[in-house]
């Protein structure tokens, strides 16, 4: 089985397994804080353990900042210690991701993958006024 990891609505954990017949999507509500959660309950609804997935795709390109980064990072940690390959999609590739499995499988492994982002980053924000600069 693959999985597919999509964060790319906000508060919305989209996740699909699938093969080259078969896939089931599942969406959960919450947070992008949630991922690894919402991963744990859907292997345990749909009846598998970590080691039955043998590739991991991820949507980047679309969506917040913060939920692609934790998205590509929870990816990359698993194809690191389950020794897998990984691949990005974006947002249009969702619906053809079993299409692609051939090209996840060509992807050496233990090589990461890296984020493309939506926008530029939000870190700054105001100074509180209560902070006093100089």
């Amino acid at each position: 089985m693959y999985l597919l990891i999509d964060l790319s609505v906000r508060d919305v954990v989209h996740l699909a397994l699938c093969d080259e017949e078969s896939r089931f999507d599942k969406n959960y509500e919450g947070m992008n804080k949630d991922l690894l959660i919402s991963i744990d309950k859907f292997f345990s609804d749909c009846g598998i353990g970590k080691n039955d997935i043998k590739g991991i795709m991820v949507v980047v390109g679309t969506g917040g900042f913060t939920s692609t980064r934790l998205a590509v990072t929870v990816a990359n940690t698993f194809g690191y210690v389950m020794q897998i390959p990984l691949i990005t999609l974006t947002v249009d590739q969702i619906s053809v991701a079993q299409s692609l499995i051939p090209e996840l499988l060509n992807q050496p492994i233990g090589q990461y993958i890296s984020a493309t982002y939506s926008g530029e980053p939000n870190i700054g924000g105001l100074i509180p006024s209560t902070c006093s600069a100089g």
